[in-house]
């Protein structure tokens, strides 16, 4: 899974909790804000993580996000990843009952994004958000 699905993965139900500062929320506010910016509020990408923050458990809607994110290359884009970093942060720094709401690594060089490293309490229903399979860089 890309790191920007994984992140609205890992943050929608830290949000929906209401336990979490406000530095979360307004972290993946911002990340939603940069993807209308850049793809406008009518683009698929926009749509799938409405679609997503209206059904949080979909293991669908995460397909479908990770999919319109990849279609449009959106782990390219710098300010997108920056304010991927920047939830992932607050994600990594926010306690619910003194435990991390997740533990999210991203692995970002350059212009080149490899994915989510490390991820732990993050999970849409049944299914565990951990390490991306490894690229084929050819």
């Amino acid at each position: 899974m890309d790191p920007i699905t994984s992140a609205v993965v890992a943050a929608l139900p830290a949000i929906a909790s209401g336990l979490v500062q406000s530095s979360v929320k307004d972290a993946y506010e911002g990340l939603k804000a940069v993807i209308r910016r850049k793809w406008g509020e009518a683009s698929l990408v926009a749509k799938s993580v409405d679609a997503l923050e209206a059904n949080p458990k979909s293991k669908g809607q995460a397909v479908v996000l990770a999919e319109s994110v990849d279609s449009v290359k959106a782990t390219a884009d710098v300010e997108v990843m920056q304010a991927v970093e920047k939830l992932l942060a607050e994600l990594k720094s926010a306690k619910i009952g003194g435990e991390s709401v997740a533990q999210l690594t991203a692995n970002i060089s350059g212009d080149a994004n490899v994915g989510i490293g490390v991820a732990q309490n993050v999970s849409i229903g049944a299914q565990n958000v951990g390490a991306p399979p490894k690229r084929d860089r050819r």
